[in-house]
């Protein structure tokens, strides 16, 4: 058996002088490598993700706005006219004003806690909600806030 020879100090310290540095090589050129693809991807999201879902989420926007527009507020808008017409003919009531300009009949009226106060109320906040939803998703301007990075 061939006996290992034992390493001098200086030729340790030569040997772990050696290994770092292709080690900090090795890093340096991992971190090259790493800003590359950072910007290739900051790159790939501005010029391809972006564009897709800004116009896709306008799309579905528009439609939503569309949707409530056209076919929500108007379907609510006709049953308010049609339960305030029926509860104004139950009571005898030409008009909603008629009622809500004489004194007695608002405090009984909000004496009474009656489910249909209540539904008209949810109904009341629910076409707010919309409202303001739909006025929200029209002057909202994305297009104008987006803040392009420069990535070179």
């Amino acid at each position: 058996m061939a006996k290992k020879r034992a390493l001098s100090a200086a030729e340790i310290r030569r040997d772990a002088d050696r290994l770092l540095r292709q080690q900090r090589e090795v890093l340096a050129e991992a971190g090259s490598v790493l800003r590359a693809a950072t910007r290739e991807a900051g790159r790939y999201a501005h010029d391809e993700i972006y564009p897709r879902v800004s116009s896709e989420s306008r799309r579905v926007a528009r439609s939503a706005r569309g949707r409530i527009v056209d076919d929500v507020i108007p379907s609510i808008a006709s049953v308010l006219g049609s339960t305030m017409s029926v509860v104004d003919a139950a009571r005898g009531k030409r008009s909603v004003l008629g009622k809500a300009l004489s004194g007695p009949a608002v405090a009984s009226i909000a004496k009474r806690g009656s489910v249909g106060k209540y539904v008209g109320i949810g109904l009341g906040i629910a076409v707010a909600v919309g409202i303001g939803y739909v006025i929200y998703q029209t002057f909202r301007a994305d297009d104008e806030l987006w803040i392009e990075e420069d990535l070179d």
